[in-house]
């Protein structure tokens, strides 16, 4: 009895609330102690909202329309709101299970007394959208030539390195370094030529980034290459700009999606949220990402196409940077621990790790390992700065 009153008042009190429209509820994004940390960090606000005597109360989120989040209850701040307070706040480490935005629809409020015999719940709609950031992986520097800016009144503090003009190729003459002779061309061609030396610009700058997400094996329908591939190849990409960004450089990220417009206060942010909304699609392929014209840093997967990567090469009038992410090496399994938790550990139901040991992970990882060598012969037959991203996922 005294379990279920200490329960039912707290309850009807909020009920009654509800019904009166007098209760306000404020999720918010929390900034990360950790920016590698996975999930995401919210703050809530819940007004009026009492607490069961020596019980508890919990909650748990509907996203993306039918799925619920774990049951949780919210972590003090450090500034106490005592027994007797009408307005519970905190905040929560949501472990999402994928780098991309999602959108909670209602939160579920529960009244539990101190034993758990009771549990009364309310629903609360709500209208908030996360997303979880892409990790950053320690890489080495990326040599990337930046581009001259668009408007040369803002001279650089240090003077950058840039390509040279035109094809950055130019027959050989008397006074030229025979270091700088490309014997590729002349093995093919039986010309000897060289390339057009860098120059030191004060006003040279800007890099521009293309990431394309442009899926010509079309592998829509593979798990695996929708939840851990997509989520391997965000965070190579965060990777390279962020090592950009501490190099000092400035890093104009060009997405291949149309996202939403949200206001961000810094440009970083903005691009964590433009990969992290980011898929896999069908839309817009690598030839009408990039334009012909100006220097580029592309990141490709292993989705690719070898096609449109050769025709990209050979129509660009400047020097082009790819960043090979290699979507097969965040399929690959410990076969040793497999077998060990095999013997000793019950399986787990889990359909995401079920996904990685059946035929059909092996058929997908021979499928991207087919296209990763198209794409390296391509690359290998120009004469293409390529920065490869061997991080293990």
């Amino acid at each position: 009895l005294l379990s279920i009153i200490s329960v039912f008042i707290p309850f009807a009190f909020f009920f009654f609330q509800k019904r009166r429209k007098k209760v306000q509820v404020t999720i918010d994004n929390a900034e990360q102690d950790d920016k590698n940390q996975s999930g995401r960090k919210i703050i809530m606000e819940i007004d009026p909202l009492i607490k069961p005597l020596m019980g508890f109360i919990y909650f748990r989120f509907i996203y993306d329309d039918t799925k619920l989040s774990p049951k949780f209850s919210l972590i003090k701040r450090k500034h106490n709101l005592g027994w007797l307070s009408f307005r519970q706040e905190g905040w929560y480490q949501w472990p999402l299970p994928a780098i991309r935005e999602y959108e909670v629809q209602q939160l579920v409020i529960y009244f539990e007394d101190i034993f758990q015999f009771f549990s009364f719940s309310l629903r609360i709609p709500v209208k908030q959208s996360f997303f979880t950031r892409p990790r950053n992986w320690l890489q080495p520097e990326t040599q990337v030539a930046p581009q001259r800016t668009e408007e040369e009144n803002v001279r650089v503090e240090e003077l950058k390195r840039i390509e040279g003009e035109y094809l950055n190729y130019k027959n050989f003459e008397d006074n030229d370094d025979v270091r700088r002779i490309v014997w590729k061309i002349y093995a093919k061609n039986k010309e000897l030529v060289v390339r057009i030396p860098e120059t030191l610009d004060p006003f040279a700058s800007h890099i521009y980034m293309y990431a394309s997400f442009f899926d010509s094996l079309e592998l829509e329908d593979n798990y695996l290459v929708q939840t851990r591939g997509e989520d391997y190849f965000k965070n190579a990409c965060w990777s390279v700009y962020a090592q950009l960004i501490k190099e000092g450089r400035q890093v104009k990220f060009i997405s291949d999606q149309h996202l939403p417009v949200k206001h961000f206060n810094t440009a970083k942010e903005n691009v964590e949220y433009q990969l992290a909304a980011s898929d896999w699609h069908h839309k817009d392929d690598l030839l009408s990402l990039v334009p012909a014209k100006g220097s580029a840093l592309v990141c490709i997967s292993s989705l690719s196409s070898a096609v449109q990567l050769e025709q990209l090469l050979q129509r660009q009038q400047q020097k082009v940077t790819v960043v090979m992410v290699e979507l097969s090496r965040s399929l690959r399994k410990n076969l040793l621990g497999k077998w060990i938790k095999w013997i000793f550990i019950k399986p787990d139901n889990d359909f995401e790790k079920q996904g990685f040991s059946d035929l059909r992970r092996n058929r997908t990882v021979r499928r991207l390992k087919r296209n990763e060598e198209k794409l390296k012969a391509v690359l290998a037959k120009t004469d293409t700065k390529v920065v490869s991203i061997r991080t293990k996922a």
